[in-house]
């Protein structure tokens, strides 16, 4: 199946994603099965367009079938096949494939049914003999793994797979039965990460980019504040160069916001700046209470970089670990610049690191006021020949402000590093 420049294949192949289970609607099993699918489609350089969740309920799955099969070439069906009254996958395909017979055995899946019983010792009983039952005009799909055979059929357009839900069964069996019969097809996928300022802004720095007709197909996401730039290009083995070219237009575009690509994230890419300087940097922590520190240390190797943080939460632990003059504190309150100074420099010289980055504020709900409200934050930056202190105000509740004032800490440590001009780009927290 050919490839076209719009993101799917020419003829408009595309997917959907099927879960049947009284248990996922209620949520009480996390859906893991579509998510594995879809990026298994997307490998291929198929796009899954729809996802469905249905109760185990005959008519309901029966009617799923026939909405999707008409609008996609491709449909997998997990869970419903075993020997339960509530697996109802079997029935509801042949009421779908409008077959009016019964369901009829499956000779090679009850003789492999009944090799796999016997083969542990155990009995089959009458009730496991119903999972080689299937409709007229389907074949069944061996299960090395499991009891549960799949199932293939057509209606109309649509090659219809239904698959047993057990993560692990599903999955072989995606990958000998189902795999090779989809498009040869590669799409690759890629992610710019940034934090700092708006998706709105973001995208609109991108413009006409972001056209849904490109190849490659660019998109943006949020999530906990960073904004990222999705990917995809169809094909892509035939211009290696056109998902580089991409990347590198948007990192210039959202310079200094874009700090990663993929995997990264922006700890590690403040890190990356920190070693390439041969340079260390620690914390001293207010408001987020270790949170930063802990962005950092989730990276494997962060010691080579990272001397420590000291969470001064009290003003007693400013003045004892940090040398933050009491005098200070009466003038001006724990939340203020010359204090977050304070704190900066404190902290580098008491962990004798080139760079230190300081984070007192107001997380909320309560400790509010008209002149210092929920959400103000300072944060104090100290490195060679480097001294300053931004002021934010973040909106959101106790734990995104403290997610974002986090972020922001290690955000401006890398602006730092790279430059002041880098420094001077607004963030869109900051408060004058």
């Amino acid at each position: 199946m050919d490839c076209g420049s719009s993101g799917q294949a020419k003829n408009g192949v595309s997917a959907a994603v099927i879960s049947v289970g009284d248990e996922l609607m209620l949520g009480q099993t996390q859906d893991t099965n579509a998510k594995w699918l879809a990026g298994q489609f997307t490998l291929r350089g198929v796009l899954v367009r729809e996802f469905r969740t249905v109760h185990d309920d005959l008519e309901a799955i029966e009617s799923v079938l026939r909405e999707l099969s008409a609008r996609h070439d491709f449909l997998v069906m997990t869970g419903g096949l075993g020997p339960t009254d509530d697996d109802l996958t079997r029935e509801a395909l042949r009421r779908a494939m409008d077959v009016v017979e019964p369901l009829e055995v499956d000779a090679p899946a009850l003789a492999a049914l009944d090799m796999w019983f016997k083969d542990r010792g155990r009995p089959m009983t009458a009730n496991n003999s119903l999972q080689a039952l299937r409709p007229k005009g389907a074949r069944c799909l061996e299960n090395s793994l499991g009891t549960a055979p799949g199932l293939y059929a057509h209606i109309g357009r649509a090659h219809i797979w239904c698959l047993p839900g057990p993560p692990r069964e599903m999955e072989c069996m995606f990958e000998t039965q189902v795999a090779p019969h989809l498009p040869h097809c590669v799409m690759a996928t890629a992610a710019v990460h940034s934090f700092g300022q708006g998706e709105s802004f973001l995208a609109q720095v991108l413009g006409q980019r972001m056209s849904r007709q490109s190849n490659p197909l660019i998109g943006t996401t949020a999530s906990g504040s960073i904004v990222s730039a999705r990917i995809r290009a169809v094909d892509a083995a035939a211009n290696p160069q056109s998902m580089e070219s991409v990347m590198q237009e948007i990192e210039r575009l959202w310079a200094p916001y874009a700090f990663g690509r993929d995997q990264e994230t922006l700890a590690g890419a403040l890190g990356k700046l920190l070693v390439s300087r041969g340079e260390r940097v620690s914390l001293a922590e207010s408001c987020t209470g270790g949170l930063a520190g802990s962005f950092i240390t989730a990276i494997s190797g962060s010691s080579e970089w990272f001397s420590g943080a000291a969470v001064t939460y009290a003003n007693g632990a400013k003045t004892d670990l940090l040398q933050v003059p009491n005098e200070l504190l009466a003038a001006h309150g724990a939340v203020s610049a010359p204090v977050a100074l304070a704190m900066a420099r404190g902290c580098a010289a008491l962990l004798k690191t080139q760079w230190s980055a300081s984070i007192t504020g107001i997380a909320g709900p309560g400790g509010g006021s008209e002149t210092k409200p929920v959400g103000q934050v300072f944060i104090g930056i100290c490195g060679p020949r480097f001294e300053t202190v931004k002021k934010f105000h973040y909106p959101g509740d106790r734990a995104s402000i403290r997610d974002r004032a986090a972020k922001s800490a290690l955000a401006l440590l890398r602006f730092a590093l790279l430059g002041q001009e880098a420094f001077a780009a607004p963030m869109i927290w900051e408060s004058k």
